[in-house]
């Protein structure tokens, strides 16, 4: 409690309750009080509020209106003298003993105006009043100063803690980079490879198996293109780095998507409004792994004769739709981590995602806000 009361923050609660329990005091515990007692003791209230700013002069203060209380009242002003020495114990706290020691002897000085009792009596009382609040104060002091010393190491630690983590984050995406770049990268290289051997040499095939062949052949080579980026990612997190797409592009890119898609059967229509061209490049990246995503759905869950329809605009909100008519493989309710991803990244950008039954085939939609092309 009395920790609270001597912080700054606390200035206005502080005087408010001090100034309670001094009415209180002279209207309750103090018989007949004078006008000296009112007088003293709400001044000497009133001046603790200088504590916060200067606690020596505080102090001095303090004592310096006990003593008036001293000389000119009947009886020792007994809020002034715990006003004095709530002021002592502030300026121990605050400000150590070096600056206590000699308020402290002012202190003491002050009671030996009030002789009551005897000699002995008298310097008694004046050692437990001047001696007791720097003990007080020496012992918030010390709290204090141990809180400080245990806040600065639990800041340290969690310091420490963060760069352990930011180390560990940064030895993992190098060993996944290195992994992607020397098995899966090396593994789709010599996929395409083998693919572009297998067009030049069997020419004389029939036109759909090379056909075939060349979306493989392009494919690969997509696939190839986007590890090698997804490595530079890995290694070197903080931009710039290349973008997947951008905008700029965007349109070509979802063309080729859907016209991979319409050479496995697919009957798409579509509907792209002009304005996604003004997307920042992680919407626009967002619209292509959307796109993929649900025709990769629709050729897996509704069959390669399915009927699909594509909605792509970005006015107010990007907005994203496919349905499907359904086919020979009935929907259900994805649990795959392609949707999961997909969740993931809109919720990153604020958006939403729906999957689920539409009539008697399945739709696809998101929709988040529309960011500046930066």
């Amino acid at each position: 409690m009395v920790e609270s009361l001597l912080d700054a923050r606390m200035l206005p609660v502080r005087v408010a309750i001090l100034l309670g329990l001094a009415v209180g005091c002279l209207l309750l515990l103090t018989e007949d009080p004078s006008a000296v007692d009112w007088a003293t003791g709400i001044a000497a209230v009133l001046v603790t509020a200088f504590g916060v700013r200067a606690p020596f002069a505080t102090a001095l203060a303090t004592s310096g209106l006990l003593a008036l209380g001293f000389a000119i009242g009947d009886s020792g002003p007994v809020v002034a003298k715990v006003a004095a020495a709530f002021a002592l114990t502030e300026l121990t706290a605050r400000r150590g003993s070096r600056f206590a020691a000699p308020a402290a002897a002012v202190l003491f000085g002050v009671y030996l105006l009030h002789p009551a009792g005897g000699t002995v009596v008298m310097l008694y009382r004046a050692a437990v009043m001047a001696t007791v609040p720097v003990l007080f104060g020496l012992l918030l002091r010390t709290a204090w100063t141990d809180a400080r010393r245990a806040a600065r190491a639990a800041a340290d630690l969690a310091e420490h803690r963060e760069q352990q983590i930011a180390a560990a984050t940064v030895a993992e995406r190098t060993a996944i980079a290195r992994e992607l770049h020397d098995l899966v990268a090396h593994h789709v290289s010599s996929t395409v490879l083998r693919v572009g051997a297998a067009r030049h040499a069997f020419t004389d095939a029939p036109p759909a198996l090379l056909q075939v062949l060349e979306d493989v052949d392009i494919t690969s080579r997509e696939a190839l293109a986007d590890l090698r980026k997804l490595v530079t990612v890995l290694r070197t997190p903080e931009p710039p780095h290349e973008s997947f797409v951008t905008p700029a592009v965007l349109t070509q890119a979802l063309d080729e998507v859907i016209e991979r898609a319409r050479r496995t059967g697919l009957d798409i229509t579509t509907h792209i409004d002009d304005s996604i061209t003004d997307v920042d490049p992680v919407s626009a990246l967002t619209l292509l792994r959307l796109t993929q995503e649900a025709l990769a759905n629709v050729a897996a869950h509704a069959g390669p004769r399915a009927v699909a329809q594509l909605r792509v605009a970005a006015n107010r909100a990007v907005e994203f739709e496919v349905r499907d008519s359904g086919g020979v493989v009935t929907a259900t309710s994805s649990t795959g981590l392609g949707l999961v991803g997909l969740r993931e990244r809109l919720a990153i950008l604020g958006g939403t995602l729906e999957a689920g039954p539409h009539g008697t085939g399945w739709r696809l939609a998101a929709r988040w806000p529309l960011r500046a092309a930066t």
